[in-house]
């Protein structure tokens, strides 16, 4: 790809990117695309290959590596005690 996206181009793939994220998931699971606004230029697992695609096509687009697992946050409880002070020193 010779040029850069504008902002808006940049806004665009990015809003296609995030309305496709499941799909993507379901069905290019540990690849890297090339995608733009329009859609999915080209899929594979070498990276080199994609890059070739992607600019054999003449347009804007940008690369994303589609992750093996996606991980939830999961916020786990914390429990507190009481402190109790002691005179004796620990034995390092």
């Amino acid at each position: 790809m010779s040029t850069k996206p504008s902002p808006e181009e940049n806004r665009q793939m990015l809003k296609w990117l995030n309305r496709n994220r499941q799909m993507l998931l379901d069905s290019y699971r540990n690849q890297y695309i090339a995608y733009n606004a329009n859609g999915l230029i080209a899929h594979s697992d070498n990276l080199r290959e994609v890059l070739a695609l992607g600019n054999a096509s003449k347009q804007a687009f940008a690369i994303y590596l589609v992750p093996h697992h996606t991980a939830s946050v999961q916020i786990l409880p914390i429990r507190f005690r009481s402190v109790a002070r002691h005179d004796r020193q620990p034995n390092y």
